[in-house]
């Protein structure tokens, strides 16, 4: 598996999920940022204490799409990026947990650039 540089995603292919290129591609570094998902701030708010509780670094980045409909951070989308060596667990916490909830396991699935779920 590689890592693009410039998007912070996994590839499993030659090619970036997030760019489609190729060129931002590297064998990943334990500590290199790796997007986990992109919520909406009511799943943002149930993953941030989850993601803490088991002690698993993380940043939360707003997207800023507040901005263009009125500035109201309900309407917020938020980035988690976790460093390379704890996304495998971060990743199956989430999956885990929200198991049932069609919405955070695509946006997992985006993220990573998978179609479908893992068996």
């Amino acid at each position: 598996m590689l890592y693009c540089e410039k998007c912070h995603r996994f590839a499993e292919g030659d090619t970036c999920p997030g760019c489609k290129r190729s060129r931002f591609l590297r064998a990943p570094r334990e500590d290199d940022p790796v997007l986990l998902c992109v919520l909406r701030t009511t799943y943002a708010d149930m993953v941030e204490p989850l993601l803490a509780e088991e002690k698993v670094p993380f940043s939360r980045l707003a997207l800023g799409n507040s901005a263009l409909l009125g500035g109201n951070t309900f309407l917020e989308n938020y980035a988690f990026y976790v460093p390379c060596d704890a996304y495998p667990a971060a990743l199956e916490l989430l999956t885990g947990i929200f198991a049932e909830d069609a919405e955070v396991r695509m946006a997992l699935r985006e993220a990573g650039g998978r179609k479908e779920d893992r068996p």
